[in-house]
């Protein structure tokens, strides 16, 4: 085989394969860390059911905004999943930080953002059921879990 071809199709055979795990990777960091808010979803689950006396309403009301909530992230993640497909394969195409990579970024960064939002929205939603007294428990607690997250990168 000619060395000219034999190194083109080394370099798109190395240059897929790249495209490929680096797109993989992102995708599976990105739905397992959950934008960090996957801690905090679980924390402020962990809180309210088990270091906070919650009346069978404040209970009820709680399930709802984690259901409401779990439906938007089930949605947001999987936008972002989808955003991570799109950036891999323009990557794939082009090798590139090109336009479409660019907006491929600009798609994971977007649902990454909502998803965080929606994490902030519901941790204050939660927050707005409880007692002043559970409250105080409330926030203590979930600024323990955002500065420790902040410290352990």
């Amino acid at each position: 085989m000619n060395p000219f071809w034999r190194n083109l199709v080394l370099t798109v055979a190395v240059a897929l394969l790249a495209g490929t795990v680096g797109g993989w990777m992102g995708a599976r960091n990105a739905l397992d860390n959950d934008a960090q808010g996957l801690p905090l979803r679980q924390t402020v689950s962990e809180i309210v059911h088990s270091d906070l006396q919650l009346s069978s309403e404040q209970s009820r009301d709680v399930r709802t905004i984690e259901s409401k909530y779990y439906d938007r992230r089930v949605m947001l993640r999987s936008q972002v999943a989808e955003a991570n497909r799109e950036l891999a394969d323009a990557l794939m195409s082009d090798m590139a930080f090109g336009r479409e990579a660019q907006e491929a970024s600009n798609h994971v960064e977007q649902g990454l953002g909502e998803l965080q939002r929606a994490t902030i929205l519901y941790v204050l939603e939660v927050r707005d059921i409880l007692t002043p007294e559970q409250q105080m428990i409330y926030d203590r607690k979930v600024r323990e879990v955002l500065t420790a997250t902040a410290s352990n990168p």
